[in-house]
């Protein structure tokens, strides 16, 4: 069985001085955060809701170990291309975690910032009063949770692992940083961006699904946006750039769901 776990991401701007040891003195929003957990959850400004998240599944794996599991995901390739030092970060912010058949990994109803690789088995999106109800499936290589971590709205559908199967392994990774100031942001810049700039491209080609199988429909005929990098390189002005255009793109996305219904294998769930 899935117990879950009151949990603040640790890098929201409120949320820092409980978890962080460069702030040990206990502040107002501190002792806010202990109340709350007293009463069984947290309270995180970042997401605007209790944070849950899955913790007897997860696997007891040093840093190394879970870089390993995740050295053929492009979302952390690419990172690790780029800073290894900031890889390690990501790797300090995941998980994994191994669910049993027949068990509810995630509830519709919760909010959270955490995205989701599936690394084997399988898993099934679906409608949270009826698990009889299968809105979709999800394989190997399929990454969910991207709408939550950009919007902080509630999750839709519950995923739950199929009964009679083998077990399903899951990479987990805390996103809450993308949310935070500047000064609390343990991601740079440039990976800010390439965390971003994936997150969009997953949101696009979720869109594209629609556009394939609603060619004419007039909800899939906008024209996307196209983001302008600076000749100069990164900057906060493309940062926010993407920020803006993964939300819009996350909004469009929950909307399509809603007025046309998940397609084929769509993972597009929050």
């Amino acid at each position: 069985m899935v117990s879950w776990l009151p949990v603040c991401p640790g890098y929201c701007n409120s949320c820092l001085p409980v978890v962080s040891p460069r702030c040990p003195v206990p502040t107002l929003n501190t002792l806010k955060h202990w109340l709350s957990a007293a009463r069984g959850m947290i309270i995180c400004p970042a997401t605007r809701g209790a944070l849950l998240m899955p913790t007897n599944p997860a696997l007891q794996l040093t840093a190394e170990e879970l870089e390993k599991k995740v050295a053929s995901l492009h979302f952390f390739k690419e990172v690790g291309r780029h800073d290894p030092q900031q890889l390690q970060i990501l790797i300090q912010q995941s998980h994994l975690y191994s669910v049993a058949p027949g068990e509810t990994f995630l509830k519709a109803g919760e909010q959270g910032s955490w995205m989701y690789f599936l690394m084997r088995g399988k898993l099934l999106v679906c409608d949270p009063l009826d698990h009889s109800k299968v809105i979709g499936v999800l394989i190997p290589g399929d990454v969910f949770g991207e709408i939550a971590v950009i919007t902080g709205h509630k999750r839709t559908q519950d995923i739950v692992v199929p009964g009679l199967i083998r077990e399903a392994v899951v990479f987990a990774t805390d996103l809450a940083c993308l949310h935070a100031k500047p000064e609390h942001n343990p991601l740079t810049l440039p990976t800010q961006l390439i965390v971003y700039r994936q997150i969009v491209h997953i949101l696009r080609w979720r869109i594209e699904l629609y556009r394939s199988q609603f060619p004419d429909h007039p909800m899939v005929r906008v024209p996307f946006n196209l983001i302008h990098r600076s000749p100069a390189g990164d900057s906060e002005a493309e940062l926010q750039e993407q920020r803006d255009y993964a939300l819009f793109l996350a909004d469009r996305l929950q909307q399509l769901n809603t007025k046309l219904g998940p397609i084929n294998n769509d993972v597009g769930m929050s």
